[in-house]
């Protein structure tokens, strides 16, 4: 079919979840009238929609201790950090795929990626529970080829 279609990359050259290389963006908004903090990987675009990496997987945590209109209090956050480190490392330690957002606010703090099909979810999110005694870690996992949310965050 050249030149009218190319083969997509393929997705074991991806860079590890967490490598070091992988660059990112922040910008900020509301939601329901609360500041929104959103970190989207730059490094996450070139591979966007990629049918390969159809899935969206979400990590959900409710904060501990929400702030009425405002974000995670500097306490709290560093508990976010860790936990973004544990629930990175879990992902990179079962399959390929790429960490492209991370949204902020008063209630919560959610860690996305997309990865490919057949991955055992339940297995994942209960692997991150289990390391996470501080926080509730919910899981979502929906079909979302096109990448919406990634290209409605990176754009916002």
């Amino acid at each position: 079919m050249w030149p009218f279609s190319r083969k997509p990359k393929d997705i074991g050259s991806l860079p590890a979840i967490t490598d070091p290389s992988h660059t990112w963006g922040v910008a900020q908004g509301n939601y329901e009238g609360s500041p929104l903090i959103v970190r989207f990987s730059q490094s996450a675009k070139e591979w966007c929609s990629h049918p390969g990496l159809p899935i969206k997987l979400g990590f959900a945590v409710p904060l501990n201790s929400p702030t009425e209109g405002g974000l995670p209090d500097p306490a709290e956050n560093e508990q976010l950090d860790e936990i973004e480190d544990t629930i990175r490392g879990e992902v990179a330690a079962r399959t390929k795929g790429l960490h492209a957002l991370v949204l902020t606010t008063g209630t919560m703090k959610e860690f996305v990626f997309y990865i490919p099909r057949g991955v055992d979810i339940k297995t994942l999110h209960e692997a991150i529970q289990a390391a996470v005694p501080t926080h509730e870690v919910q899981c979502m996992a929906v079909n979302e080829p096109k990448w919406d949310s990634y290209n409605e965050f990176r754009r916002g």
